[in-house]
């Protein structure tokens, strides 16, 4: 009875009362938690996600079928680029595996029982969620192959635009943007990316415009035909014909800027059977000869005319030793690597564009620029003949006296090569282009100076007096 009383005082004092409180919470607390860690026993505490996949109230077991399920079976990562073109890489080519034994003993360090329990208590009074990340395995030597490879397919450097000639038609192609790959941020987005299991990433590239803009090579105005000069070419040489369809190929297209010289053989580029040049006649002293890139010559001499038209500066040109026969006199343009070259300078104050092609037997070079204001003639003056000089050869294997012609002559030419420029029916201009000389090339006979030939009536008489 008196203990009885004695509590009753205590409970009444004020300051005990006051000083009982916090051990009472901290029981409440306790018992509380206790209840709590018992009620989750074995399964991975409320607010617990891998990778963003929930695995809250799941046995570890459970949960490892499901990480299994989702996580786990993730085999391949697509990357996606500025044009949207997709890449699909497996995993294993990047050297990238989850390390699944790693990752449950995080789950169950972290997620459930006593480790994992202050975790959860700081979970209950803040209310975030605990966002765990999967341990990887990363093979360096397999990732660092494997980003090469990327960056080999992925670069690319940057595409100016482009005119090209079609016929008398001038089409612009639009300029492409370049690219390279930042490999090591590549590297760590992977990483971070396959850690969370996200099956698509953009490729993290670096972007180089062109130099030049398709509106600016729009605004050259060079969509029409200045002047046009054409050529017949014979099918009767399948290997000529063969090198000046090549030939004016490696002209067409061709952008000559205001004050440019324009050179054919640094626009031809090497003669050789390598770049598909073939045999065909070429002229040697005053003989045909076969050849590598016979045919070329039409094609410079056929260029040569079309930038006449145009009234261009010629800044070189030299003529064949002999005639030819697609071209009147002096107007012909022979050209040899290293010594003989056309070459021509846009002296006019725009753009020009060469177009050239073969198509039906005619070889076609069109100037493209802005209409020309003036008018173009072209004509010969002087024109002397030099007659083929004659050349015997004996020749004991032919009876005697008798002649034989193996090779026929033909003249050379001297000649003058004018050209005059009007302006309506005003001529503003006339200029001596050339004074060329062709050699005539030999006649040769065959003189006999073997047996004479008996006259069989002769024969028949003397065999009768025996």
């Amino acid at each position: 009875m008196i203990l009885k009383e004695q509590l009753s005082a205590a409970l009444q004092n004020k300051w005990l009362r006051i000083g009982l409180l916090p051990v009472i919470l901290s029981l409440l607390l306790l018992f509380a938690a206790a209840g709590d860690f018992l009620c989750h026993r074995g399964k991975l505490y409320p607010g617990v996600y891998l990778q963003e996949i929930p695995v809250e109230g799941m046995s570890l077991a459970a949960a490892a079928e499901e990480l299994a399920a989702g996580l786990f079976s993730l085999e391949q990562i697509t990357l996606t680029g500025s044009e949207k073109e997709a890449i699909a890489v497996p995993l294993s080519r990047l050297g990238l595996s989850f390390d699944r034994e790693k990752t449950l003993e995080l789950l169950r360090r972290t997620g459930t029982g006593c480790t994992g329990y202050p975790g959860r208590l700081k979970r209950l009074f803040t209310g975030t969620p605990l966002k765990l990340t999967g341990e990887l395995i990363v093979e360096d030597t397999l990732m660092e192959q494997a980003l090469r490879e990327l960056a080999e397919e992925v670069d690319r450097a940057p595409q100016e635009p482009s005119i090209q000639v079609q016929g008398a038609s001038v089409i612009i192609e639009e300029g492409r943007q370049g690219r390279s790959l930042k490999v090591a941020e590549l590297r760590k987005l992977l990483l971070s990316a396959v850690r969370k299991g996200q099956n698509e990433l953009p490729l993290p590239l670096e972007l180089e415009e062109p130099e030049q803009s398709t509106a600016a090579l729009a605004s050259l105005g060079v969509e029409q035909v200045m002047v046009s000069f054409s050529t017949t070419v014979s099918p009767s040489l399948p290997g000529r014909v063969h090198n000046i369809k090549l030939g004016a190929a490696a002209i067409n297209s061709s952008l000559i800027a205001p004050g440019e010289i324009f050179s054919f053989e640094a626009a031809i580029g090497e003669i050789t059977g390598e770049r598909g040049y073939r045999e065909a006649p070429v002229i040697v002293g005053e003989e045909l000869r076969p050849g590598i890139g016979g045919g070329l010559c039409q094609v410079s001499s056929t260029l040569y005319n079309a930038a006449l038209l145009a009234n261009l500066a010629i800044v070189e040109r030299h003529n064949h030793n002999l005639p030819i026969s697609y071209l009147p006199l002096g107007r012909d343009a022979t050209i040899s690597t290293g010594w003989a070259d056309l070459k021509f300078k846009n002296n006019r104050n725009h753009h020009l564009l060469i177009g050239a092609e073969l198509s039906e037997g005619l070889l076609t070079f069109r100037l493209f620029g802005p209409p020309m204001e003036e008018r173009v003639e072209l004509y010969s003056t002087d024109i002397v003949r030099t007659e083929p000089p004659v050349r015997y050869e004996n020749d004991k294997t032919i009876p005697l006296g008798k002649k034989e012609l193996i090779q026929t002559g033909k003249p050379g030419y001297s000649v003058k090569t004018w050209r005059a420029v009007y302006r309506g029916e005003e001529e503003i201009s006339r200029e001596l282009l050339s004074h060329d000389r062709y050699r005539p090339t030999t006649s040769v006979y065959r003189i006999g100076t073997g047996t004479p030939t008996p006259d069989p009536i002769s024969s028949a008489a003397g065999r009768a007096y025996l």
